[in-house]
């Protein structure tokens, strides 16, 4: 199914979230040339959560700096501007959902762990695969937080109804999307589409949320969506027995549709070993 056909089929059960006013205003600035980055750390000081995650990302050994940043100004000269955004949305979402937290049956942790994950590891493969994706790695990292958002769109406008995919996908042992599909007719991945369409998100990290599970035609076809694909699989299976198993086929693969190689294919799973289970709290 489409977008637009899953548009019709939910209708006014699932309430789109309109994009975070923080993050509409840093990229209002991002189109402004008479603003800086340091204007950008200013607005987002203003908020405690995003300029603690901001302060972190700025210190953390991926910009390997001698000196600790100590403030959001700072912060975002360090970062850039896109990075900021990433920030801003990805604390907004989790704000946005709090409320879901203690629901029965869906661990909204292990979702918001396995998007931070896979952003970082679509963010790093993209760094591999520029030309062929002709997108930056800062827009796959908010394609890798965003790619599984509809799942907690569809929790929070449907409950029981969304809570009988995901029993039914335990029971019958299917993929949760296909469980979405069988019990109601349309996806998670239409409904993360559908809003990185109305967030006004490029068109590529739609598509790549869309057909991350396939088409497997739609993978061979389009390196963004392969990025995004196998970013996700290398997550997925990041913390399960078949992990290991799993790294030639996805090493080929990604050698195939990205032109990655094995070298830095291994470096990206690098991150995946080392990565923290608190990455998104």
């Amino acid at each position: 199914m489409g977008r637009q056909e899953a548009l019709k089929q939910f209708g006014d059960k699932i309430t789109l979230p309109s994009l975070p006013d923080v993050v509409m205003r840093i990229n209002s600035m991002i189109d402004n040339p008479n603003v800086g980055l340091q204007e950008m750390g200013a607005l987002v000081a203003k908020d405690p959560a995003i300029t603690a995650r901001v302060l972190r990302l700025a210190n953390s050994g991926y910009y390997g700096l001698s000196q600790q940043v100590t403030n959001a100004e700072q912060a975002a000269t360090v970062i850039g501007a896109r990075a900021l955004r990433n920030v801003a949305m990805q604390v907004s979402i989790l704000q946005r959902y709090e409320h879901l937290k203690n629901i029965p049956d869906f661990d909204l942790d292990e979702v918001w762990q396995h998007s931070t994950l896979t952003a970082q590891l679509a963010q790093a493969l993209a760094e591999s695969c520029f030309r062929r994706t002709g997108l930056a790695p800062d827009d796959f990292y908010a394609c890798g937080l965003l790619h599984d958002v509809g799942k907690v769109v569809m929790l929070e406008g449907l409950v029981d109804e969304y809570l009988e995919c995901v029993r039914h996908a335990r029971r019958t042992g299917v993929a949760l999307h296909v469980g979405e599909e069988q019990v109601l007719g349309y996806t998670h991945v239409e409904v993360g589409a559908i809003l990185a369409q109305q967030w006004q998100l490029p068109e590529k990290v739609a598509a790549a949320i869309e057909f991350h599970h396939g088409p497997t035609a739609e993978i061979v076809s389009h390196p963004h969506v392969g990025v995004i694909a196998i970013a996700d699989q290398i997550a997925y299976r990041a913390s399960s027995s078949t992990f290991e198993a799993a790294l030639e086929k996805l090493a080929a693969l990604a050698n195939k549709l990205l032109g990655v190689t094995r070298e830095e294919f291994d470096k990206v799973v690098e991150r995946a070993r080392n990565a923290q289970p608190e990455a998104f709290g």
